[in-house]
């Protein structure tokens, strides 16, 4: 092997990244990732953080300049990181970067020789996409339009320097400039369909109840990272009386954050002032046998899919955006899945045991639900397998690593120690050992972008994403 030195930057490293980070550190690379706001640690990697060179001072800033400002932040203080990484003699071969929040605007300044890959993960467009799609909420503001607009900036420049782009679904490339599709492959993060082969579905009992629910009982599933109306959440659950009507002994498992507060989640807050769920059981009151619906929160990913597999019916509602890794997983478990008809999911509609409904159509959601748990199928374990092999995660590391380190040259250094290169030593504990003020500027940063975090690795072990 011709072992090359490979930088990550991901704002919340390791997002995206870890299982491609983790699979070339085990292959004898030198792999470095840095980060603001590091979520998990690598094993191989050596975790560099960089901290924000100043503090914003929005009160008397225009709007938009405030968009600006916060992701020049981030860029200028991944600059200066980097720049410290170069003195102490790193020189990577390959620089793979999420640009999203502007880390990525000056990385050719510092190594212009470095094959720099980026993820287009999404592009802001005000058509055809989460923004102003919900008829429900109101439509953005044009200074809420503008500012969307906004943040596609740095990341254009990312594409414009980059060599290769990668977009984990079609159609997520499709929402990029025509010129900056000819740049983008796509390659999905993967799916370890290993994994899913062999979940076994767990009994889950209710105490309170005396109530042990199994496999073969009618039970619906609902999962989003975060509860709320990106995902559908408010429709799903005006939906759910008229199924309990029609199956009374059917049970509902909801797992998911709450957000609408504090965690918005990907949309805006509340307007209520208090979380989706809670204004879900304020509007459904007695109209909802609450008993058998159960919340379970935010689960370990092994539990995830355990309780997945106890389902009759997994629903799976999202706006036109990024497809969540739930979807995805609940096919390769071969579940009847009821469905939005949007475009990130009708990209997968050729998958089995799929009902395809209107994303606001609370009446047409409960039907199919409600068909689904009268009619019990096989479930279609063999055949989604096979129809989603591509994005077994063996192939998908494979390819991403393949595009990656096809054109580069390893040219620096190599299996040498890396000690004296780490700017923040490997032991520290994440999020912890950064000083107070920094954390405070970092916070400040974030609260001004309004971007939202990522999809982690950490929460990919969870109950979903992107």
């Amino acid at each position: 092997m011709n072992p090359r030195t490979i930088l990550f930057i991901h704002q919340s490293f390791p997002g995206q990244f870890g299982s491609v980070a983790k699979s070339l550190a085990s292959q004898g690379h030198s792999v470095f990732a840095l980060a603001m706001n590091p979520q998990e640690k690598i094993p191989g990697v050596h975790l560099i953080r960089y901290l924000p060179v100043r503090q914003p001072d929005y009160e008397t800033w225009p709007y938009l300049l405030k968009e600006m400002d916060s992701k020049i932040i981030r860029a200028e203080s991944c600059y200066q990181a980097m720049q410290a990484l170069k003195a102490k003699g790193l020189k990577p071969d390959v620089i793979y970067a999420h640009p999203g929040w502007g880390e990525a605007l000056f990385v050719k300044n510092v190594w212009p020789k470095a094959r720099f890959v980026v993820y287009a993960e999404w592009f802001y467009n005000l058509e055809g996409q989460e923004v102003n799609f919900d008829p429900e909420f109101p439509k953005l503001t044009d200074k809420e339009e503008l500012r969307s607009c906004l943040k596609n900036t740095t990341f254009l420049y990312a594409l414009s320097q980059c060599d290769a782009a990668i977009s984990p679904t079609q159609w997520q490339k499709s929402r990029f400039p025509a010129w900056a599709q000819e740049k983008i492959q796509v390659i999905n993060e993967g799916l370890d369909l290993k994994e899913l082969a062999m979940v076994t579905p767990r009994t889950l009992g209710i105490p309170a109840q005396h109530l042990k629910l199994k496999r073969g009982m009618p039970i619906v599933t609902f999962s989003a990272r975060n509860l709320e109306p990106v995902r559908g959440f408010h429709y799903f659950m005006r939906a759910l009386p008229k199924v309990l009507k029609a199956v009374p002994d059917a049970h509902v498992i909801v797992m998911g954050r709450d957000a609408g507060i504090q965690n918005t989640g990907y949309g805006r807050e509340n307007p209520e002032g208090t979380t989706w769920r809670k204004s879900m059981e304020n509007e459904l009151g007695p109209s909802l046998d609450w008993s058998h619906v159960h919340f379970l929160g935010f689960l370990e990913h092994k539990l995830y899919l355990a309780m997945l597999k106890l389902s009759a019916c997994h629903v799976y509602l999202t706006s036109p955006f990024i497809l969540s890794w739930s979807f995805l997983e609940a096919c390769g478990l071969g579940l009847p899945v009821v469905a939005s008809k949007t475009p990130p999911v009708e990209e997968f509609q050729h998958l089995k045991g799929i009902r395809l409904v209107d994303f606001t159509d609370v009446d047409g959601i409960s039907r199919a639900i409600v068909t689904n748990l009268q009619h019990l199928q096989a479930p279609f374990y063999e055949d989604n397998l096979k129809a989603i092999a591509d994005l077994d995660q063996t192939k998908t590391i494979a390819a991403t690593e393949a595009l990656l380190l096809t054109g580069s040259n390893a040219s620096s250094l190599g299996g040498e120690s890396l000690e004296d290169l780490v700017i923040v030593e490997d032991d520290d504990e994440i999020g912890e050992k950064a000083p107070k003020s920094a954390r405070r500027r970092a916070k400040a940063t974030s609260d001004a972008d309004g971007q939202k975090k990522p999809k982690t690795r950490q929460s990919r072990k969870k109950t979903e994403a992107k």
